[in-house]
């Protein structure tokens, strides 16, 4: 079974486990609170029967009508007695619907409960002035029946019912989750290769290097250039670990308030200002970011654009909580835009130009960790537009 079947399975039998207890445990304290409330009715009508006919000539024509108007609304009953506690053989009587242990209670507390061949029934013990009396009035209780019955069906529909939806929900969530899972493994197997790539050719064209310089003796000029050239390689290698390194860290770091530069952005884009990159200050503001790492993000576009646009000048604009950052150069093929931002992820149309592919996607990575958002407009041979909205600004 896959892991997509397995996970909403597991989650499913142990919420219909619950469910299913639940259920069971509301049927049965329902069933016997609705036990409760019928025999509560049941003392009630044995009272007003017992009443009726022991207290007659005490009552008033109201109030004796009143008793009678309350005994006929009261729960219905299938038997009503009145048997003699003093007569020999009452407790044989009685015997017929109540157990020793229920005829004793009843002796003693004047009141007894009972249920007896599927009926249950309710005794009370009243004294009159020709005796005392046992007033037993039994019942048939089909409303217990029914409410227990309507509980069980409505339990066993509910969890009917909440297995298909739990179902149908953890098997979409499990889905998502494990998709989830296998994309950011892919993502991340992928990453790892292109990180790989990226590091062993450097490593390669400086073992190349050794040997062919190891192969005789040169001159010192040789030596030289071929110093050169392991460092420039040996550089590219620093280089990427570094992106990488500060490319892994943005996204596991977590920076509280106190942590964070008040920057002003004005003051900061000064740093880039040259010939060919010009800063246009609409409406100045202040960002509350890790001022190294937004020195890493921005001077990553500057420098991509600076090295697409060939000379050509680019423009960047500050205007209130808004960073704009526009070249001239080649620009971006409208397909590929949506996956510039990938890990090591390269253009069509960048294939002579150094790079690696990390600069962009730890620019967003750091943007976003600060709340801010970058996006970008681009089309071939027309440039680029790179916008910066920062939510945490004055």
């Amino acid at each position: 079974m896959s892991d997509s079947r397995r996970i909403p399975f597991i989650y499913l039998t142990i919420t219909i486990a619950l469910v299913v207890i639940a259920g069971i445990m509301y049927y049965i304290f329902a069933s016997r609170y609705t036990q409760e409330l019928y025999y509560k009715y049941l003392h009630e009508k044995a009272h007003f029967i017992g009443i009726e006919k022991f207290d007659k000539d005490e009552l008033d024509s109201v109030k004796y009508q009143n008793i009678v108007n309350q005994r006929k609304n009261s729960i219905p009953t299938s038997e009503e007695l009145f048997i003699r506690i003093t007569d020999p053989n009452a407790d044989n009587k009685l015997s017929e619907y109540l157990s020793a242990d229920e005829i004793a209670t009843l002796k003693e507390e004047k009141e007894v409960d009972f249920y007896k061949n599927r009926k249950v029934g309710s005794a009370i013990i009243l004294d009159d002035n020709s005796g005392t009396y046992a007033v037993v009035v039994i019942s048939n209780n089909p409303y217990v029946n029914e409410i227990a019955k309507t509980i069980g069906w409505s339990t066993f529909a509910l969890a009917v019912f909440a297995t298909i939806i739990l179902y149908l929900i953890s098997r979409l969530y499990a889905i998502r989750i494990v998709d989830r899972i296998k994309s950011d493994y892919m993502t991340e197997k992928l990453f790892m290769n292109n990180a790989s790539h990226e590091i062993n050719n450097p490593l390669t064209a400086i073992q190349g290097e050794c040997e062919i310089t190891l192969m005789k003796d040169r001159t010192v000029e040789e030596y030289k250039n071929s110093m050169q050239r392991i460092a420039n390689e040996t550089d590219r290698i620093i280089d990427i670990i570094s992106q990488l390194l500060h490319f892994s860290n943005t996204l596991s770091e977590e920076y509280t308030p106190d942590s964070l530069d008040r920057v002003r952005m004005s003051t900061f884009m000064e740093q880039f200002k040259t010939p060919d990159t010009n800063i246009k200050i609409i409406n100045d503001f202040y960002v509350y970011i890790r001022e190294d790492l937004l020195l890493i993000a921005v001077r990553n576009i500057i420098n991509n654009a600076r090295k697409y646009s060939d000379g050509k000048a680019i423009t960047v604009t500050i205007n209130k909580g808004m960073l704009n950052i526009a070249d001239q150069g080649i620009g971006i093929p409208t397909e590929e835009i949506q996956h510039i931002f990938k890990p090591f992820y390269r253009a069509e149309n960048t294939s002579k130009y150094e790079g690696h592919g990390i600069g962009l996607p730890l620019s967003k990575a750091i943007f976003e960790k600060f709340g801010a958002n970058i996006y970008v407009s681009s089309s071939p041979n027309k440039g680029a537009n790179f916008t910066i909205t920062f939510t945490k600004y004055d």
